[in-house]
């Protein structure tokens, strides 16, 4: 199975992420998970979207402004999550994948959850949330999501921030 891990960081200390860090893993059983590649995006000026992103996100192989469209869409709806972690630490993530439950080659799942401690043994899922295809059109139209924003309130922001998600991650093709 492959995943992307995301972690967001506040490396300027104003209580707001600043920094996300993309890690694409290819899932080895018995084994360490290998790291296949890496993005990263910044917000710089501190006003919730991100200035700054480099990485190849849509795993053709190429750096170009495809990747940048992608992973600004997934980084400014990431930092809405409120789920970051104060300087250059890594105690909260959050690990997306999809999964193909027709074995037909498309997803029709993509699951996000949100998880907090390390090591890996001691890791607590936090919340989950997924999107679902339910007629297998490759269109994302359900989802089941809590207060992934964290502001103590479940509502249409938090249906968007799941979709957002997701949807991005497919674009991705990281599957």
């Amino acid at each position: 199975m492959r995943y992307l891990k995301v972690t967001a960081q506040d490396r300027s200390a104003n209580n707001r992420a600043d920094t996300l860090l993309l890690h694409f893993f290819e899932e080895n059983s018995g084994a360490e998970d290998t790291l296949i590649h890496r993005a990263y995006a910044l917000d710089i000026t501190a006003d919730g979207k991100v200035d700054f992103q480099a990485g190849d996100v849509n795993n053709d192989g190429k750096e170009n402004i495809k990747d940048e469209r992608l992973l600004k869409s997934f980084a400014n709806a990431f930092v809405q999550l409120n789920w970051f972690n104060p300087g250059a630490t890594g105690q909260r993530y959050m690990k997306v994948y999809a999964q193909d439950f027709y074995a037909d080659g498309t997803p029709d799942t993509v699951r996000l959850h949100l998880y907090e401690g390390t090591p890996m043994e001691q890791r607590t899922l936090a919340s989950w949330h997924a999107a679902y295809d339910l007629d297998n059109d490759s269109k994302l139209e359900w989802n089941i999501h809590h207060d992934i924003n964290q502001d103590g309130v479940i509502d249409a922001v938090d249906d968007r921030l799941v979709a957002t998600l997701a949807e991005t991650f497919l674009k991705f093709q990281w599957k």
